[in-house]
């Protein structure tokens, strides 16, 4: 049994990453970032070769069988040209500066074939877009201060790159990776209750057709969800939404 610690959402996170890479073919893996290593240990349980990274080696807790380097996710990656057969990337995006140099590394250390994972806030959900309408900024991405900006670290915690779908999936196509499916981890109760102003958005979305994304962006999951959850995969033919226009 999988033993994940603090929140649900971040349980709800692990268990999508692992859906998502379900039926495919044990072999390398980079979890990236990676945290005190949860998610890490559990691919590593069910037959992966794991290596993780993370900028704060002070996080992550030391695993046998598992490979793990300093890194800043928003430079080169320390690995050769099409090493792995699957990277996962939960939460991490959203804390970079350069997210288009993020992915293109992630795409380049895949091997042809190879699958992406990547969750991030789903600013796209009706709360989060009620509170852009109300204050400017989207659930979750507080306004630097700064203070913020005069700490040390600079703000490696802080969410700095709002992670808008259709970019996402530009960004993607632009490195070759076609999205496969596009799935959420869970709906607060704060999303329910917001549930007559998302029908009309729902409503507005049906206008478009099948395989658009923006039906997608409409979408209840989409609407309701608290993080985003793709799937990618490094050649290939891409799930319809990554080519809508």
């Amino acid at each position: 049994m999988v033993v994940w610690r603090r929140t649900k959402h971040k349980v709800r996170r692990g268990e999508a990453a692992l859906r998502a890479l379900a039926g495919l073919p044990s072999g390398r893996v980079l979890d990236a970032p990676c945290g005190e290593g949860t998610l890490a240990r559990e691919l590593a349980r069910v037959g992966y070769q794991v290596w993780a990274c993370d900028l704060d080696p002070m996080v992550f807790t030391a695993t046998e069988g598992i490979r793990f380097d300093a890194v800043d996710l928003n430079g080169r990656l320390p690995y050769p040209d099409a090493y792995f057969d699957a990277v996962v990337s939960l939460e991490g995006i959203e804390h970079l500066e350069l997210p288009a140099v993020c992915i293109s590394e992630f795409a380049r250390v895949l091997r042809p074939g190879g699958r992406l994972v990547l969750s991030t806030p789903n600013v796209n959900n009706i709360q989060s877009r009620l509170e852009y309408f109300l204050t400017g900024r989207f659930s979750g991405f507080k306004t630097l201060t700064r203070r913020a900006l005069e700490l040390p670290d600079g703000h490696p915690h802080w969410h700095i790159t709002v992670p808008y779908l259709p970019t996402l999936a530009f960004l993607m196509t632009r490195c070759g990776l076609a999205l496969e499916s596009v799935e959420i981890t869970m709906v607060k109760t704060k999303q329910w209750l917001l549930l007559p102003l998302a029908f009309p958005l729902w409503l507005a979305g049906r206008r478009a057709s099948r395989g658009r994304l923006a039906r997608l962006l409409a979408s209840w999951k989409l609407l309701l969800g608290r993080s985003v959850v793709v799937r990618a995969r490094k050649g290939g033919t891409p799930y319809p939404v990554s080519g809508a226009r």
